[in-house]
C-alpha cells in the first residue's frame, strides 16, 4: 500500500538486518520503507538500504530501558524529517526489527482496523495507569514536571490522564504522528508512557489491539511459537530474536 510508510527501528549489522529489510519488502517497495538504524555509526554506513536515517540519540541507547526511560523522541523526529518530502503517506507503521509480520494483508486489516475503531493510534496493550500502582506511573508522578508539562498542553478536560503502551511498535495516522513527533521531549520519560500520553494529552483517539495483545510481549523468544501463534490468528509476533533461515515462509 503506497501510504503506509513502515518506520521500522533496528540496532544490528548490516548481515543480520538485510533478510528483515527483505521481509518487510514483501508488503511494500523499499521507497516506502524507512530505517531508522539506532546502532554504532561505522555499522549504520554499511547497511545498503536507500531510504534510511541515523538515529543519533543517547537516550534511545540506555542500558536499562524502563529505569533510564528509554526514549523513541529521536526515532520519531527523524521519521517526521523524512516524511516532509513525502505527502502521499497517509499511515506509518512503527516497529522494532524483533516484531515480525505473518500475514500478506497485514496492512489491509491495519487500515481497516484504525478506521472501523475511528482512531488515530492503534497500540499493543494500551491501559491507563493513572492513580494505579503501575510502576511505569509511579516512577514518573513523584516529578512534579511531569504533570506540569502534560497539563500545558492538553486539550482535554482531565488532564492528569497517563496512557501506557508496548513501544514494540505501533499503527498511526499520519497527522497524530507529526504532531507527536514534533514534540520535545522535556526531560526523560519513559517512551512507553510519553508517547500515548502525550498524543492523548493533544486530542488523538488511541485504541488497543485486543486480542493480537496475545502475540506481542517483551518477554522471552517466540521464534518457535511462529506457526502456533498462525494459526490461533497472529497478525504479527514479538519477540523473534533471530530470523529463521526459511524466513520467506513466514508471511502467507
Amino acid at each position: 500500500m503506497k501510504d503506509v510508510l513502515t518506520l521500522l527501528l533496528s540496532h544490528q549489522p548490516a548481515s543480520e538486518l538485510e533478510p528483515v529489510l527483505e521481509l518487510w519488502q514483501e508488503f511494500q517497495p523499499a521507497s516506502q520503507i524507512l530505517l531508522a538504524y539506532g546502532g554504532k555509526e561505522p555499522a549504520f554506513h554499511e547497511v545498503a538500504f536507500p531510504a534510511k536515517v541515523f538515529v543519533d540519540d543517547p537516550q534511545l541507547r540506555v542500558r536499562d530501558q524502563q529505569r533510564d526511560r528509554q526514549s523513541c523522541a529521536g526515532v520519531f523526529q527523524a521519521a517526521h524529517e523524512w516524511l516532509k518530502s513525502h505527502p502521499e503517506i497517509e499511515y506509518v507503521h512503527y516497529v522494532e526489527y524483533d516484531q515480525l509480520p505473518l500475514v500478506r494483508d497485514l496492512y489491509r486489516r491495519l487500515v481497516k482496523t484504525i478506521n472501523d475503531e475511528q482512531a488515530d493510534v492503534l497500540a499493543y496493550k494500551l491501559q491507563r495507569i493513572d492513580g494505579t500502582s503501575h510502576p511505569h506511573f509511579l516512577y514518573h508522578s513523584s516529578d512534579p514536571r511531569f504533570y506540569q508539562y502534560f497539563s500545558s498542553l492538553s486539550v482535554r478536560r482531565e488532564t492528569r490522564v497517563v496512557l501506557s503502551m508496548m513501544g514494540t511498535g505501533a499503527f498511526w495516522r499520519r497527522g497524530a504522528f507529526d504532531a507527536v513527533a514534533s514534540h520535545r521531549e522535556p526531560f526523560p520519560i519513559y517512551t512507553e508512557v510519553y508517547v500515548p500520553t502525550l498524543a492523548h494529552h493533544l486530542g488523538y483517539r488511541l485504541r488497543d489491539f485486543g486480542a493480537q495483545n496475545k502475540f506481542v510481549t517483551n518477554l522471552g523468544d517466540y521464534t518457535e511459537a511462529i506457526e502456533d501463534f498462525r494459526s490461533e490468528g497472529a497478525w504479527m509476533v514479538h519477540p523473534v530474536k533471530k530470523l529463521p533461515q526459511s524466513w520467506r515462509t513466514i508471511v502467507r
